[in-house]
């Protein structure tokens, strides 16, 4: 009974030796595989900006058929074919990316671009979002969420995007631009356009001949007195 128990577990551990010595054999052909895909990445990228754009894709789509965990590869295929203008296959692809690396902010970024492109303001918004919460600290991110949500008529949403984005940008005009809008439509809460003057002024401090931040002011002190909220709102073809 004693030796066929130990035949049993000499059995048993050479079975597993076998099982860990294909797991790691497999998982050295994974890592080659990846290697691999990582390098084509690098060369598709040399070949977009050669202007063999059809060539580059190609060897891209091949590479991620062949390493599908190959976030570089995943990536670099969806990045060109935003440059190559294909909207939908390009979103497509970003959500693959942010599938495997979800706290991809630049990615996140990226979709949003493409779904306003595609006319899906409400999902670009929501990946606006996503980059700002996988990047916190990145005040272009909230700039370009305060932009997007004045232009879908959320001035409330705007103006905490703003309020951030100008934290975190001080010395980016845009950032005060997309304040000085929110705070206008918002009326400053209560009626006094006062900080949406402020904001715009600091734009024109920083970029003297911006014609968003001039056209505004002179709107402003034309009218001093209107009313707050959407009825005298700027058309956000400004922001």
């Amino acid at each position: 009974m004693r030796r066929l128990a130990l035949r049993s577990l000499l059995l048993i551990s050479v079975a597993s030796a076998v099982g860990i010595f294909s797991y790691l054999l497999a998982a050295e052909a994974r890592q080659r595989t990846t290697e691999f895909a990582n390098q084509v990445a690098a060369g598709a990228q040399k070949l977009f900006e050669a202007g063999q754009r059809d060539d580059a894709l190609g060897a891209l789509a091949e590479a991620v058929r062949l390493a599908p965990d190959s976030a570089i590869a995943q990536r670099e295929l969806a990045m060109e074919l935003v440059a190559s203008g294909r909207w939908q296959a390009a979103a497509d692809q970003l959500r693959r990316v942010l599938s495997i690396s979800p706290g991809d902010a630049g990615a996140a970024e990226k979709l949003a671009e493409v779904q306003e492109r595609l006319g899906d303001r409400n999902g670009a918004i929501a990946s606006l979002r996503l980059a700002c919460k996988s990047d916190p600290q990145n005040g272009m991110s909230w700039i370009e969420l305060a932009s997007l949500l004045l232009r879908a008529g959320d001035a409330p949403g705007a103006l905490r995007a703003a309020q951030r984005a100008v934290k975190l940008a001080e010395g980016v005009p845009d950032a005060h631009l997309s304040l000085g809008f929110a705070l206008y439509q918002t009326g400053d809460t209560t009626g006094d356009t006062t900080g949406a003057e402020e904001s715009f002024s600091k734009v024109l401090k920083l970029d003297p001949g911006n014609g968003a931040a001039l056209h505004a002011l002179a709107r402003i002190r034309s009218h001093p007195h209107g009313a707050p909220g959407p009825k005298r709102s700027i058309p956000l073809e400004s922001a």
